[in-house]
C-alpha cells in the first residue's frame, strides 16, 4: 500500500503523516478528540506495545419480550443481558480499548423501546462507540430517525480518525428495508471515492453492516443462489480496490464468522452477539499491521445458552455444519492485516549500472522509510531541504548491500520539529542521487 518510487533526478508526490498531527479531518463527534484515549509513546517497527485497540460488537438484535428464535438460532430472550456482558468483557480488556464499533442489527425492528434498551447497556463501555447502521434497525419508514436519535448522528455515514488510522462507516440499507434488497447506490460511491481520495495516504477500514462478498450458500441465509447480489456492491468494491489505501473491510449481518482477501483487502464478517459460540473481536494496531484476536464470552452460562440452540438447528442444513459455519474456523477468528510491512521495502526496484534507485514508504503509524538500491558501495549521503532549497537536516550511512532500508524520521531528527509544508528528500552515492518530494502534514 502506497509505494513510491523515485529513480535519479526524478521526483514523486509523497503524503507523510506523523504522529501527534492534528485532530481528524472529519470528526466523528464535534468536540471529542479521540487522541485523548491512546496514550502517547515513541513508536516503531517492532514495538511489541499496540498504539491501540479497538473492539467489534456484532448484531445483537435487541428486543423486549418473546422466547428465542428458532429459525435463526438467535438467544432474543437473552438479548440485552448478552450485549451487557459484551460491554463488561471490553471495559475489563487489558489492554485498554480505545474504542467500540457495533456493525449494526443494534434492534431487531427498529422499536424505540429497543433503542432505549440497547442505549442502557451501550452507555456503560468506558470508551468512545461507533454504531453503524443495520438493516434491522430501519423497518420503519421514518428516515431513519430512530437509529440516528439512538447514534446521536445526522447521517448513517460518516468517517472519524484514530493517529493514521482512518475509518469509514458506510449505510446501503433502502428506507424502509424490504428483504432482501441493499443499495449502495451512486451519490453513497461517489462520497466514499471521494473521501478516499481526500485520505489517500491513511491505511483505511471501511466499516458497513452489510457483507460485501457472499458464498453460494450460507448456512443461516442471503445465499446467491437465492437472489442476486446486492444492488451496486461490485461497483462499491471496484471503488475500494482503486484506491489502493483501503485494508480492510468489516461487517456483521451474516452472523457468523469469517475473512476472506480479494484483491489486496481482507473482508471480515463478525459473527452476532446472540448466535453460536459469543465471541469479540479485538483489533491490535501496530504501526506495520492489525492482528485480530477473539476472546470467548465471559459469562459461560449465557454463553451455553447460544450455543445450545446451535444443535436444535430446524432449517435444511445439518446441525454440525450450521454450527460451523456461524463459529468459524481459528484462521477466521484470529489473524494478521498487514498495513505496511518493512520485508516489503525489500523490494526495491533494481537500479542500472551506476545508477541508484529510492523507495520511500509511509507505514502506518510507524513513520516514513526508504529503501535504496545501487550497485555502488560507498557512504550515502540523506539530506532533507527545504523549498528554497536550503538543507535542514542529513545523516550518512555506509552502503556495502545492494539495497537497504533507512529509518528517516530516526535518522532525521529535524521530521520531529518540522511544521507542515512541501520537503525534499535527496539521496546520493558516488555522484549518483535521486530525489523526493515530501508533503508533511501536521
Amino acid at each position: 500500500m502506497n509505494m513510491y518510487t523515485i529513480r535519479g533526478g526524478a521526483s514523486l508526490g509523497l503524503i507523510l503523516l506523523l504522529l501527534g498531527a492534528g485532530p481528524a479531518v472529519a470528526p466523528a463527534d464535534p468536540g471529542l478528540d479521540l487522541q485523548q484515549y491512546v496514550r502517547p509513546r515513541p513508536r516503531m517497527v517492532g514495538d511489541p506495545f499496540p498504539y491501540f485497540v479497538f473492539a467489534l460488537i456484532g448484531d445483537s438484535h435487541i428486543v423486549k419480550g418473546g422466547g428465542a428464535d428458532q429459525r435463526y438460532l438467535k438467544a432474543s430472550d437473552r438479548s440485552r443481558d448478552l450485549l451487557a456482558t459484551y460491554v463488561k468483557d471490553i471495559n475489563n480488556h487489558d489492554p485498554r480499548v480505545n474504542l467500540a464499533v457495533h456493525l449494526g442489527d443494534i434492534t431487531d425492528l427498529g422499536a424505540m423501546g429497543e433503542f432505549t434498551s440497547a442505549r442502557r447497556a451501550l452507555d456503560s463501555l468506558t470508551c468512545p462507540l461507533y454504531p453503524v447502521l443495520g438493516n434491522h434497525d430501519n423497518f420503519r419508514s421514518d428516515a431513519k430517525a430512530g437509529w440516528l436519535a439512538f447514534a446521536r448522528r445526522q447521517s448513517a455515514n460518516y468517517t472519524f480518525d484514530l493517529l493514521d488510522l482512518h475509518f469509514i462507516v458506510i449505510d446501503c440499507t433502502l428506507d424502509p428495508y424490504a428483504p432482501p434488497y441493499v443499495d449502495c447506490d451512486s451519490t453513497l460511491r461517489d462520497w466514499v471515492a471521494g473521501d478516499l481520495a481526500r485520505n489517500s495516504w491513511k491505511p483505511t477500514i471501511v466499516l458497513s453492516h452489510f457483507n460485501m462478498w457472499e458464498r453460494p450458500w450460507n448456512a443461516m441465509f442471503d445465499t446467491t443462489l437465492n437472489y442476486a447480489e446486492y444492488r451496486g456492491m461490485p461497483e462499491l468494491r471496484k471503488v475500494l480496490e482503486d484506491a489502493n489505501n483501503v485494508v480492510a473491510v468489516i461487517n456483521g449481518h451474516v452472523h457468523a464468522n469469517r475473512v476472506e482477501q480479494h484483491n489486496g483487502i481482507y473482508y471480515v464478517d463478525v459473527g452476532a452477539t446472540l448466535v453460536g459460540p459469543p465471541s469479540i473481536r479485538y483489533f491490535y494496531v501496530y504501526p506495520d499491521r492489525i492482528e485480530v484476536r477473539h476472546e470467548d464470552l465471559s459469562d459461560q452460562v449465557l454463553a451455553g445458552v447460544v450455543t445450545g440452540l446451535c444443535p436444535g438447528c430446524c432449517c435444511c442444513f445439518g446441525p454440525e455444519e450450521v454450527c460451523g459455519f456461524i463459529d468459524g474456523a481459528l484462521s477466521d477468528k484470529d489473524f494478521t492485516i498487514p498495513i505496511g510491512s518493512p520485508a516489503e521495502l525489500a523490494e526495491i526496484p533494481e537500479a542500472g549500472p551506476g545508477a541508484i534507485s529510492l523507495q520511500v514508504r509511509s507505514v502506518g503509524v510507524a513513520g516514513t522509510s526508504a529503501g535504496i538500491s545501487s550497485d555502488l558501495t560507498g557512504t550515502l549521503e540523506i539530506s532533507l531541504h527545504d523549498v528554497r532549497g536550503r538543507r535542514l537536516d542529513r545523516c550518512a550511512v555506509w552502503k556495502e548491500e545492494r539495497a537497504i532500508d533507512i529509518d528517516l524520521v530516526r535518522n532525521l531528527r529535524a521530521f520531529e520539529s518540522l511544521p507542515a509544508g512541501i520537503y525534499f528528500l535527496r539521496v546520493a552515492v558516488r555522484g549518483a542521487s535521486a530525489t523526493g518530494k515530501i508533503a508533511l502534514i501536521r
